[in-house]
């Protein structure tokens, strides 16, 4: 199976009750795309977006010129099923797209890795939440892994949140909403466990605290939320994201959605760095570029960002063909483990690059500067830590 077969059915729903209605399309009529034209428009847009890097980093946070190409383009809805108005493409679409994009601006591949992630989670909330987003003439959601402060309080007809705040919310200057995790009582008087809500992007305080070395046009600052309700349609136990768990609300035929959150949710990050690497190699400037002589021997470490990236995509078809909805808990291990090695080492290309480019490299207007300080920001990931990902299942 291709990379590019991994979208099989994408028009098809799996209602919640048999002879339940599929949802109709909300939002204005636009051709989907394949696998090979939304890697085709990231591609394209990766030199536009090189010029808006230098004044995303000095600002931090992407222009609204930058996110508007990337609306346009579609890219933000890579995976939002095609009956909800997205391309309904799966997570080796949206890693390469994220690798494309990152090669010419490393913030805007990650703004489209979290916000084209976070419609695969709004795609399976309830109808009701789904057509709050979808109906938008545009899909941006920003991702909050998990707020801080006390559990969510059960209250009629949802949930109430007073006194939380979360960090590294990338996306939250360009989105509508958020989806945050947040420890919730299921039912009144029961332990609180992990839930994810959506929440409203104007009803939280925005904290200016995104003072990086990298990623600086991410914007992923901080933000409160002082108190907000949440209504119950737009809360899912965490638990409803995994494919073997019956889902409550339907879910989408395709690939994707047969995918469990903990292997793939950060394999489009990865992509960031495939990009990183790749971006530093077409900015170096030293001698012997083609690897001959006392230079850098680019030739090999283009190999290694291709080896990188032939894992990841053997990966997901692996995950796309098992058995096991999800996967077997070794074959999800394995996705875990060869995204933080494939970002291990393009951040080693990285790192290569920038210490073979000379004393000029350490100016503020070196373009293999950013990029070594967006990889190694990137890296800093939890994803990419081998020592917690390489070991086996138990």
């Amino acid at each position: 199976m291709s990379v590019a077969t991994t979208a099989v059915n994408a028009t098809a729903w799996v209602p919640a009750t048999p002879g339940s209605p599929a949802p109709g399309p909300l939002r204005a009529h636009f051709p989907a795309h394949s696998h090979d034209e939304a890697v085709a428009a990231a591609r394209a847009l990766a030199p536009r977006l090189r010029t808006y890097a230098a004044e995303a980093d000095r600002q931090r946070v992407l222009s609204a010129e930058a996110v508007q190409l990337l609306d346009t383009a579609r890219l933000f809805d890579v995976l939002t099923p095609r009956v909800w108005g997205g391309s309904g493409l799966g997570f080796a679409t949206a890693l390469l797209t994220a690798e494309e994009l990152s090669r010419g601006c490393a913030s805007a591949g990650w703004l489209c890795a979290v916000m084209g992630g976070t419609t695969w989670t709004v795609a399976q909330l309830p109808p009701e939440a789904r057509r709050e987003v979808f109906a938008a003439p545009s899909t941006r959601v920003a991702l909050q892994l998990r707020l801080s402060g006390p559990p969510a309080q059960r209250v009629p007809g949802g949930y109430l949140l007073r006194g939380m705040w979360g960090r590294f919310c990338s996306g939250i200057d360009h989105a509508q909403w958020i989806i945050a995790g947040v420890n919730a009582p299921p039912a009144p008087g029961a332990e609180p466990e992990p839930h994810v809500m959506l929440l409203p992007q104007e009803r939280t305080v925005g904290i200016d605290d995104w003072h990086t070395s990298g990623l600086r046009g991410t914007g992923s600052r901080s933000f409160t939320v002082p108190e907000l309700r949440v209504p119950a349609h737009r809360v899912l136990p965490l638990s409803a994201l995994n494919p073997l768990v019956p889902a409550q609300y339907g879910r989408p035929r395709t690939a994707a959605y047969r995918m469990a959150p903990d292997a793939v949710g950060t394999v489009a990050f990865a992509g960031v760095l495939l990009g990183t690497a790749r971006a530093a190699l077409d900015a170096y400037a030293g001698p012997a570029r083609d690897g001959r002589g006392s230079g850098l021997d680019a030739t090999a470490l283009t190999a290694t960002v291709d080896t990188a990236r032939a894992l990841l995509l053997a990966d997901l078809e692996m995950l796309a063909a098992s058995g096991t909805p999800g996967g077997t808990p070794e074959e999800r291990a394995r996705m875990r483990r060869d995204i933080a090695y494939a970002g291990t080492r393009c951040r080693e290309v990285v790192n290569t690059v920038y210490e073979a480019s000379g004393s000029a490299v350490i100016y503020d207007d070196s373009p293999v500067q950013r990029i070594w300080r967006d990889a190694n920001t990137a890296a800093q990931h939890p994803a990419f830590d081998l020592r917690r990902w390489g070991q086996s299942p138990s």
